[in-house]
């Protein structure tokens, strides 16, 4: 794990990132000077970076929602053509095209994203960054308390000869209180001079304020004198027996120092200002933001590991906020997989990284979260809406059909109108039978004939 967050951090530190570094440092200043509160700028700079991100994620949403659907046919055509791996393959190309579906443009988003994540992640990670200042290398302490001059032996040589050192650099140094004194451990470099010339560099390992030989263990027993190198850094010239780097014993006094080197911020900055009052710390609601859950203590310690179960919890909850929403014959049983797996993922890196880092994480959760319940409901309403849309145009011919005839009749011209005899009566059609009388001797006949 911690080799992974190591990979990630050196992936995060290539040059073509560096405007990222410059934008995202330079809003969260500004967004600290409006709140001077190192949380509440992190979070604003979260939501921030996550609004700008929003038309991505929610093409990357949709996208798996859309991808779940599809399964129960994904898997029948898995199952139909299991035997003919290339018939598969045309298949699934030929049905991804006419359900208008990408199965690759929920990754592309996701992965614009993650370089965006990535610097983010470094950039609060390398608020607190400190480094070791003022250091000098003196000689093995004399009995009345001064420290005696730093003497080299050369190679080939018993005579030790006095030397100067210079430029002295600390790295990967802590200092500590060990029986009321600071001490402080951490790799040391140095020149080495003598009579006004660099013959050497000195390179060793600081254990409870004394030089060593490069690599040594606080457990060792047998502490090498550190190493005197030429000055391409692969001869050995020398070694230098007894010297120490004293840590000051507050910040007024000479000696090595913690001092804050915040990155990505602009050095005039408040927020660069108020970081170097507090080196490696970022107090924000009795919590230190610099700190991992394991260095926390007493309450401290309880609101640290409470991130990390948030961290979880959210997790969790957001990847079942997505399945939740497919039945569970239509689930990809690789994705839940993955919705167990991964929030358990992030909370072991929470475990692992300063506490700012893990309340961006935190943050993120809550606002995916909010994000896939806004986008749920409208998907929903405009499903409903398509399903009204087309229950509306499927009755309508229905109810126009039975309002006309099967087969119309065609219609048939209009009678002229009769012209009307003397007297308004109309005239005589000419046909037998139209006439009254001939009417009642019919009648009378039948009679007869009964």
């Amino acid at each position: 794990m911690t080799g992974l967050l190591t990979w990630a951090y050196v992936l995060a530190a290539g040059s073509v990132l560096d405007p990222l570094y410059t934008g995202l440092g330079w809003v969260m200043a500004v967004l600290y000077s409006a709140l001077p509160s190192y949380g509440v700028a992190i979070i604003l700079l979260t939501v921030a970076v996550r609004l700008v991100l929003y038309p991505l994620t929610v093409k990357q949403t949709k996208s798996m929602q859309a991808m779940q659907r599809l399964q129960p046919e994904i898997k029948r055509l898995q199952a139909k053509y299991k035997n003919d791996r290339q018939k598969l393959n045309e298949e699934m190309m030929k049905f991804y095209k006419e359900n208008k579906v990408n199965p690759l443009s929920g990754c592309l988003p996701l992965l614009l994203q993650l370089p965006l994540f990535i610097v983010l992640y470094r950039l609060i990670h390398d608020l607190t960054v400190t480094v070791i200042s003022g250091a000098l290398i003196l000689g093995s302490a004399a009995s009345g308390g001064a420290a005696a001059p730093v003497q080299m032996t050369p190679a080939g040589s018993t005579a030790p000869q006095t030397v100067a050192t210079q430029n002295v650099k600390v790295s990967d140094g802590t200092i500590t209180t060990v029986n009321g004194q600071k001490v402080l451990n951490g790799s040391v470099t140095a020149d080495v001079v003598s009579d006004g010339k660099v013959v050497g560099q000195l390179r060793g390992t600081v254990i409870d304020g004394q030089v060593y030989k490069s690599g040594t263990s606080a457990k060792d027993k047998n502490r090498a004198p550190a190493e005197v190198l030429d000055t391409a850094g692969k001869t050995k010239v020398g070694t230098i027996d007894g010297a120490q780097v004293p840590a000051a014993p507050d910040d007024r006094a000479e000696g090595a120092k913690v001092a804050a080197h915040p990155k990505h911020i602009p050095e005039a900055s408040q927020l660069a200002k108020d970081l170097r009052k507090t080196p490696g710390h970022m107090e924000w609601l009795g919590l230190d933001l610099a700190k991992r859950p394991s260095q926390g203590k007493g309450n401290e310690l309880i609101g640290l590991y409470l991130l990390v179960i948030l961290t979880v919890v959210t997790g969790y909850y957001q990847q079942r906020q997505m399945t939740a929403r497919t039945p569970a014959s239509a689930q990809n049983q690789q994705m839940q997989m993955m919705g167990r797996i991964f929030p358990l993922f992030f909370g072991f890196i929470a475990l692992q990284v300063p506490a700012g880092v893990v309340l961006y994480f935190v943050v993120s959760n809550i606002w995916q979260i909010g994000q896939q319940a806004i986008i749920f409901r409208q998907q929903d309403a405009a499903d409903a809406a398509a399903k009204a849309g087309g229950a509306s145009k499927g009755n309508r011919p229905a109810v126009e059909a039975s309002s006309k005839p099967a087969n119309p009749a065609p219609s048939s011209p209009k009678a002229p109108a009769k012209a009307k005899g003397p007297g308004g009566n109309p005239p005589s059609s000419g046909k037998p039978g139209s006439n009254p009388s001939n009417r009642s001797r019919r009648r009378r006949r039948r009679r007869k004939g009964r």
